[in-house]
Formats: structure tokens, C-alpha cells, sequence
């Protein structure tokens, strides 16, 4: 009798432990799935936004023909270099229908309203303060941009 309770409580405590081990399996595949459909480095559709920030360099000439360089990289994070030849780079996320960037060690993202994006890839960008930037993008990388319109 005592090796039928042993048995049962082996076969019992393999039973919960064979579930937890699916329910594991379960959970790394659905994490997976949900990290595979999260890396949206690029959206689609036909609403301004991500999809006009596509990985790649662009040059961004705001008010007073200030101009800075940005670089996306895929998993929507950037690195730029302001008309002053500062380098900041950060996270890239949308928020209530606009894009903003959270630049490292900031506690606040500057957002800014997408217009559409132009045949030639460029686009007209509108910070929360109303100020409109023009976005092109360029050949090459960063480092290839440091220092140009200085």
C-alpha cells in the first residue's frame, strides 16, 4: 500500500511538473510570436508615422535652416548629431498618433505630428510646440553626415 501512495505521489508530482513544463513551452512560444510581430522597425499603411522613418539616415533641417542628422535603426532606436556636432540617440515610439523620441537620460519625449510622406521620401514634421521640420533622407550612415552644412 505504501508503494502505490509513493507511486501515486511520483506520478502525480511528474503529472504537475510535465503541465508546467507545456505550460513553459507554451508561454516561450507566445512570447516569441509576440516578439517577432513586435519588431515593427517599419509600419505600413497609408497614415504618416513609422513608415516614413524607415532604418536609414536623414537629414532634418528645422527652423532657421538649422540642420541635424538622425540615423533609425531597426528596432526603432536612433542616433543623432545636432547642428552643434552633439551626439544623443534613443528610443522611437508613437504615442496618441504622433512619433516621438525619447532621448537617452531625458524624462520626456519630444513628439511630433507626421505629414505625408513625398515621392522623393521626404516629409514635413510638426514638434508639439508647432515648429516644422523638413525630413530627407540620405545616403550612407552618421558618421558619413558629421559635420556637413556646419
Amino acid at each position: 500500500m505504501k508503494k502505490l501512495v509513493v507511486i501515486g505521489a511520483i506520478l502525480a508530482l511528474a503529472a504537475c511538473n510535465s503541465a508546467d513544463d507545456t505550460q513553459a513551452e507554451t508561454d516561450t512560444v507566445t512570447e516569441n510570436e509576440t516578439a517577432a510581430t513586435d519588431d515593427n522597425s517599419m509600419l505600413s499603411g497609408d497614415a504618416p508615422g513609422f513608415e516614413a522613418l524607415a532604418p536609414g539616415t536623414y537629414k532634418v533641417t528645422r527652423p532657421g535652416d538649422v540642420v541635424d542628422y538622425i540615423e533609425i535603426h531597426p528596432g526603432m532606436t536612433f542616433s543623432r548629431v545636432d547642428a552643434d556636432g552633439e551626439a544623443s540617440g534613443g528610443v522611437i515610439f508613437m504615442k496618441d498618433g504622433e512619433t516621438c523620441f525619447l532621448v537617452e537620460g531625458d524624462e520626456e519625449e519630444n513628439c511630433f505630428s507626421d505629414g505625408p510622406k513625398q515621392a522623393d521620401g521626404s516629409m514635413e514634421t510638426t514638434s508639439s510646440a508647432g515648429d516644422v521640420s523638413s525630413v530627407m533622407p540620405v545616403n550612407g550612415t552618421l558618421d558619413d553626415h558629421v559635420g556637413d552644412d556646419q
